[in-house]
């Protein structure tokens, strides 16, 4: 297969790809480097994580996700798809919709005039490998996995084949997408783009084009009252409130600082400089529409940490699942970066390709990295699984102290909650095991079952182990002994969410 799609002249291939603009999409090269980044997924994809296991395992409690946290009733058909395939089929329609993503993206640029074929290409692809979404191998954010494509799936019909039956389904669509939330606000891209195709930059004609479209613009207020009326929350999970804008007002106001200053660079700039100081415009305010509703929501503010070093921990550190709120990131970090390319060096085509292709490969780097986390973590969980099966177990307990002195190797430094606990009860001994057991981690009982986890120190460390012995060397022992479970063996160590990939292969610790 070349790696630009051309089909002989005059075959239906040709025509199709030229129609659906989608020519010169670069199949090879993405096939290659999102394999690399994301094939890891396939190695785990029976894995459970965080809440996934009282999500799809515990009878009702998906009734419950959408009746008290608000998401929408149609997210139901996730536990459906578990009961029937199982955690698997999740990871391979996770793969396959994320490519699906890029390849909608590289449609949808073919509208963007500020763009040459090379550009979209390059934009595509960065779209694709940037590692800023690794929480998607969890089951519990596949609702936003299924958003994700529906919405650019939308923006790419509507701005492709502008007839009333597509804007129809594409308002349809749209509307599905919304059960992730934070795509409200990203909707405005969509339907900016939507008005330039359509009237230019005439801004005059603005009131008109919203009274003909108006079934577009209120489109997130049909869903927000929807949702209000038919499947309001009970916990006030996404709610926003007057503290949460004061508390925004600091990044908003710096953020349009930011936005103005451009908005005057790309008027007083150059002409030859104009194209990539809007792509760079463009770039951050998608961006910006990316990462406010996180920022409403306070997900950033709670790690009281400024925004930029909570910013960078969330994208490369160690973050728990808190990737999930940069999943919006990569079509801005996209377009910036092919901005910058171009001012940097305008005038070599082989300096931009060799930019673009460091940038994509240092992607690969740290997607690699991250899938190797997961590995190592969905082994350790294995080992734990299997240490538990093969003692059997011992009703008389009530109690299990997990006691794991590898927590460091968690990965992104997830932290084991009591439910993550539960969820390899359950896959050990079955739910109703599940259910019985209380969940300890410190050695305060001592008549207890003790679950003592121990392992490599680093992840270089597991992976020397997992080349020479095929086994990464983690030790699980099972002890219902009283009192076997000892203070002393509980580590008081703390991971460091701001270490970057590259140390945990070095030996840092915390």
């Amino acid at each position: 297969m070349s790696d630009i799609a051309v089909a002989e002249s005059g075959t239906r291939l040709q025509n199709f790809l030229d129609r659906a603009g989608l020519r010169g999409f670069p199949w090879k090269t993405a096939t290659i480097l999102y394999t690399i980044s994301w094939g890891w997924l396939f190695i785990v994809r029976d894995s459970m994580w965080a809440h996934d296991w009282d999500t799809f395992a515990i009878p009702d409690f998906a009734e419950f996700a959408v009746d008290d946290y608000g998401f929408a009733p149609w997210t139901l058909f996730e536990v459906d798809l578990f009961n029937v395939y199982g955690p698997s089929i999740f990871r391979y329609v996770t793969f396959l919709l994320f490519f699906g993503s890029s390849v909608c993206l590289f449609g949808i640029s073919k509208s963007l005039m500020l763009l040459d074929a090379t550009d979209r290409r390059y934009l595509t692809l960065l779209f694709l490998i940037l590692p800023l979404h690794t929480a998607r191998v969890a089951l519990m954010v596949f609702k936003y996995t299924t958003a994700y494509f529906l919405f650019f799936a939308a923006w790419y019909l509507i701005v492709s084949f502008r007839r009333p039956a597509i804007e129809y389904l594409c308002v349809v669509i749209f509307f599905l997408s919304f059960q992730m939330h934070s795509l409200m606000f990203f909707y405005l891209l969509p339907v900016v783009h939507l008005f330039f195709l359509e009237n230019g930059a005439n801004w005059r004609l603005v009131l008109a084009w919203s009274r003909r479209n108006f079934y577009l613009l209120l489109l997130p207020v049909v869903y927000t009252l929807s949702r209000t009326v038919l499947w309001p929350e009970n916990l006030q999970y996404h709610s926003l409130g007057f503290q949460n804008l004061r508390d925004s007002l600091g990044f908003i106001v710096g953020s349009g600082g930011i936005l103005v200053i451009f908005v005057v660079l790309v008027n007083v700039a150059k002409r030859k400089y104009r194209k990539h100081l809007n792509l760079i415009l463009i770039g951050l305010s998608c961006l910006f529409l990316g990462i406010l509703p996180y920022v409403l929501y306070r997900y950033f503010a709670k790690t009281q940490l400024p925004f930029l070093s909570s910013y960078l921990t969330t994208a490369i550190g160690r973050s728990n699942w808190n990737s999930r709120h940069l999943i919006l990131q990569p079509l801005g970090f996209g377009l910036v970066f092919v901005g910058l390319i171009g001012l940097l060096v305008r005038n070599s085509q082989l300096a931009k390709k060799l930019f673009v292709w460091t940038l994509l490969s240092a992607c690969v780097v740290f997607n690699v990295g991250f899938g190797f986390e997961h590995i190592t973590d969905h082994l350790k969980q294995e080992k734990i699984i299997e240490s538990l099966e093969n003692y059997g177990d011992n009703r008389s307990k009530s109690q299990i102290e997990f006691i794991d002195q590898t927590s460091l190797l968690n990965a992104r430094g997830q932290k084991m909650y009591s439910n993550s606990w539960s969820g390899l009860i359950w896959r050990s001994y079955g739910i109703d095991s599940a259910y019985r057991m209380k969940i300890g981690v410190t050695c305060e009982s001592d008549d207890a079952r003790l679950v003592l986890i121990k392992g490599p120190e680093t992840h270089w460390e597991a992976l020397k182990n997992w080349v020479s012995d095929g086994d990464m060397g983690f030790e699980v022992t099972v002890d219902d002994t009283p009192g076997a479970c000892k203070p002393e063996m509980v580590t008081s160590e703390k991971v460091s969410g701001a270490i970057p990939i590259l140390f945990y292969f070095t030996g840092a610790k915390g």
